[in-house]
């Protein structure tokens, strides 16, 4: 059974449901979680699944005419796709709707439209007078979103809905992790981010210096290419692509910031930044609207990839020691001294998370209308969440820190009015533990809420 994805099942299966024919496109990055998706929900329904692989379409049909015939079909070698569908229309269960997934089906269009040509005649009852579920993924996010519709042309308009397989959240990260602490369990998210085909790679038994050692910075481990990969894969000019994300990972994250760094001009890295943002490597962080908006932080842009974050942040700039230290030695040098302080924005992501989770329970003292972050010059909010009365909660948070003082406090304070909001209440959140002072503040005030890692 998959983990966290009950509103993904639940919406496939009411596409299944409904009358008539129905073509589908799924899409999600890689390790998203699509194909073990599709799996879950096609068990007990008569489906056919294919896997496309990069090729020519003689090579597509090559392999399809292949995993049929191992199957005790007849085809010849090089069948055309008419003959493909007309044997897998067939179906196993008569008067049962058919499941027909396939997966990466980019490959299947690259050269020629013979495809989409059957799929229609498949939605139209050419090969057979049963109604069928026709469900196209693909983790060519950029191609889906950007190029499908003029690559498939009138065929699109045959198209009954769309399902983006998004990254999962901290609950279901603590939900697959269910043995480790919840410590623990925010830094395997700070490196692996809400992507489940990269968790399994991570083995609860053991310590994260382990993992990280052994799946990350072990030479050959599919891990210590991932990070580049999926730059690789679906970029051209990776060296350019490369010198943009290292920039951002070391915290270079405005454009003239990017600018005085690569040498690129604004123009340039504005089109690549562009084409990062399309394929959610990158994001550009807004502030919430608030009357101090003139102190907010800019254009500012983030890696929003976890696992690629990571890999620039760590693997990239020291790829030499890499190959000429043991791994051990190189998570304690390279790794471990600024780890704790790298979580501090997935910890920030963790306590939104729970916020809106909290807001949902009607767990917080009003249930906010408008909510998101204050990145300011003196600070960051990490929550802000106002109701139409203009009441506001502000939150902040810490996973660095040793201990939380009444000084962060303070300081806190100084954001929010930076901000020129009115804090009814105040949630702090932290690591480590909070001063005596800051615990006394919070039991007088009663408007200021302090969650450490076992309230979470």
């Amino acid at each position: 059974m998959v983990t966290g994805r009950a509103n993904e099942l639940h919406y496939l299966n009411t596409v299944y449901a409904r009358a008539g024919s129905q073509l589908l496109v799924v899409y999600g990055q890689k390790n998203i979680g699509k194909t073990t998706l599709l799996h879950e929900f096609a068990k007990g329904k008569d489906s056919f699944y294919h896997l496309a692989q990069p090729s020519g379409t003689r090579q597509q049909l090559y392999l399809f005419s292949q995993a049929l015939r191992a199957n005790g079909h007849t085809l010849p070698d090089y069948p055309d796709y008419d003959t493909v569908f007309e044997v897998i229309a067939r179906p196993v269960s008569p008067g049962q709707k058919k499941v027909f997934i396939f997966d990466e089906w980019e490959h299947l269009i690259r050269n020629d439209d013979a495809f989409m040509e059957a799929v229609t005649k498949l939605l139209h009852h050419v090969y057979g007078q049963e109604d069928v579920l026709v469900i196209l993924c693909s983790s060519a996010v950029g191609f889906v979103e950007n190029g499908m519709v003029s690559k498939i042309g009138k065929a699109a308009h045959e198209i009954t809905g769309f399902l983006k397989i998004k990254e999962q959240k901290f609950a279901d990260v603590i939900r697959y992790f269910s043995s480790s602490s919840m410590e623990e369990c925010i830094l395997y998210y700070a490196i692996l981010g809400g992507v489940p085909g990269l968790w399994h790679y991570f083995e609860p038994a053991h310590s994260l210096r382990e993992n990280i050692c052994n799946h990350i910075l072990k030479p050959g481990s599919y891990l210590l290419e991932e990070g580049g990969r999926i730059v690789k894969e679906e970029l051209r000019e990776t060296s350019v692509y490369y010198t943009i994300l290292a920039a951002l990972a070391g915290g270079r994250c405005k454009l003239n910031e990017l600018y005085l760094h690569t040498g690129f001009s604004r123009a340039k890295i504005s089109v690549y930044l562009k084409n990062l943002m399309e394929l959610e490597i990158v994001e550009k962080v807004f502030s919430i609207d608030t009357p101090g908006r003139d102190s907010q932080k800019k254009g500012v842009y983030r890696i929003s990839n976890a696992f690629v974050r990571f890999w620039f942040s760590y693997i990239y700039p020291h790829l030499e020691d890499l190959y000429s230290m043991s791994a051990d030695a190189y998570y304690r040098q390279h790794i471990e001294p600024t780890l704790l302080k790298y979580c501090d924005d997935c910890f920030s992501l963790v306590c939104q998370e729970y916020m809106m989770l909290s807001a949902g329970r009607q767990a917080l003292p009003f249930k906010p209308e408008k909510t998101g972050i204050f990145d300011g010059k003196a600070g960051r909010i990490d929550f802000v969440g106002q109701n139409e009365e203009g009441k506001t909660i502000c939150a902040f948070s810490s996973f660095s820190k040793p201990m939380v003082t009444y000084e962060d406090y303070k300081q806190g304070l100084t954001v929010i009015e930076q901000a020129k909001l009115s804090a009814d209440y105040i949630y702090l959140f932290a690591r480590g533990r909070f001063d005596e002072k800051l615990t006394l503040e919070a039991k007088v005030k009663g408007t200021v809420t302090l969650i450490g890692m076992d309230d979470l």
